[in-house]
């Protein structure tokens, strides 16, 4: 029995030498290569010698002996079956690639700071319009991003207008710091108007996306390096699934690597305000 024992454990370590060193081999490569080092031992291919050696021992002793090769082929095949599934790097799945990671520092490295504001002004007849005034609006906000805000009319309900606040060069030049109903002939102190509720969000920004594509296509290995990130690729698009080409990146990917993808829904923000929704289709491998 210590012989039988001998064999199985250097037959694991024929097996677990050779699945070290395959990274990329196919697996009917492996296998073919495992049936090659791998022997049965010689105790059970002398089958013949053993059966008449077994006859001249007490019938407990041959019991005992069977016992004793049943466990030990359930541990060398346990131990087998482990180390192909846990240690063979041919064996590791899309899970394990880090897309959460890639995910959260590229909506990070998207996203800004966006405040909202609403107003409603008291009435709208030409001869009789209210309009509204920040000037009062809260000090800190308007320290924070001091005239750099856009204003949402709303088209539905003509007494409502959103104000956005961000940071520079996020917004359409030709509408910052702008009230649309300033001209009425209403005096400013006759003006009827409440503010809302001021809250700020964390929002994906139309023009950082156009940014982090700019920088991709000219700078890919600084902009993994400034990420942290391994290699990946985006794409962005509509909800009919058609990719919006200045809103991503076409990279080829390397053949016969693992590849995790995902796709996220996102709220965007443009230059002018507007709001629409999207999928974020980003893809990371190695």
């Amino acid at each position: 029995m210590a012989n039988k024992s001998v064999s199985c454990i250097n037959s694991a370590i024929k097996f677990l030498r050779l699945l070290m060193s395959k990274n990329s081999n196919s697996h009917s490569d492996f296998a073919t290569e495992i049936s090659n080092e791998i022997s049965v031992p010689e105790t059970l291919k002398k089958k013949q010698k053993v059966s008449v050696i077994n006859n001249t021992l007490p019938k407990s002793k041959r019991s005992q002996g069977h016992v004793e090769v049943i466990l030990s082929m359930t541990l060398f095949v346990g131990f087998l079956i482990f180390m192909f599934i846990f240690l063979n790097p041919t064996f590791r799945t899309k899970q394990e690639l880090p897309i959460k990671d890639v995910q959260d520092k590229i909506i990070e490295n998207i996203s800004s700071r966006i405040g909202k504001l609403s107003v409603i002004v008291n009435k709208t007849d030409e001869a009789d319009k209210d309009c509204y005034s920040l000037k009062n609006f809260s000090k800190d906000v308007n320290d924070k991003y001091d005239n750099n805000f856009i204003e949402i009319h709303d088209s539905g309900n003509s007494r409502r207008y959103t104000i956005y606040y961000g940071e520079m060069n996020l917004f359409d030049t030709n509408l910052i710091g702008k009230i649309s109903c300033i001209n009425t002939e209403k005096p400013k102190n006759e003006w009827n108007f409440s503010l809302g509720n001021y809250v700020e969000e964390n929002m994906i920004v139309h023009q950082k996306i156009k940014e982090l594509r700019d920088e991709y296509e000219n700078n890919y290995n600084d902009l993994k390096e400034s990420l942290n990130i391994g290699d990946f690729s985006f794409k962005v698009k509509n909800l009919d699934g058609d990719f919006i080409a200045e809103l991503g990146v076409d990279k080829k990917i390397p053949e016969n690597i693992n590849v995790a993808s995902k796709d996220i829904p996102i709220r965007v923000i443009n230059s002018q305000g507007d709001i629409k929704e999207f999928i974020l289709n980003i893809k990371t491998w190695r």
